[in-house]
């Protein structure tokens, strides 16, 4: 399969609310990978950050504060909104930046500026309350 400079892969369908994957690709290599999921109760961060695997793993994750539960780590990070959907009441966004070694702590502020900016914006098309 040929890319663009920039390209997208998704399985994200908001009508339906399913969990699904994200990528956005420069040439061949996978630059930022969203996990969008609604589940039916919340769910603790930091057990998804930590215990799933490649899934929603996130390295050496810490709390922040914020107006919605979330996590920041060294290469992504997770975020959690009420959202009462088909999918659930819960909506949770996982960012993962497999492009940036574990050990690289340079990212940290930038990867929460970064959702700072955007779990709201993708809450609000989500018309989550």
């Amino acid at each position: 399969m040929t890319r663009s400079e920039w390209d997208e892969y998704s399985r994200v369908d908001r009508a339906q609310a399913v969990t699904a994957p994200c990528l956005a690709f420069s040439g061949k290599d996978v630059m930022l990978s969203f996990r969008f999921s609604w589940r039916p109760v919340a769910t603790d961060l930091m057990y998804l950050a930590k215990d799933t695997g490649t899934v929603s793993g996130v390295t050496d994750p810490r709390s922040i504060s914020f107006g919605y539960k979330t996590i920041i780590g060294t290469d992504g990070a997770i975020s959690q909104a009420p959202c009462k959907t088909k999918g659930g009441n819960y909506f949770t966004l996982t960012l993962q930046l497999p492009q940036i070694k574990p050990t690289d702590q340079t990212h940290r502020k930038d990867i929460e500026k970064f959702m700072r900016a955007y779990f709201p914006a993708t809450v609000k098309t989500l018309g989550c309350k």
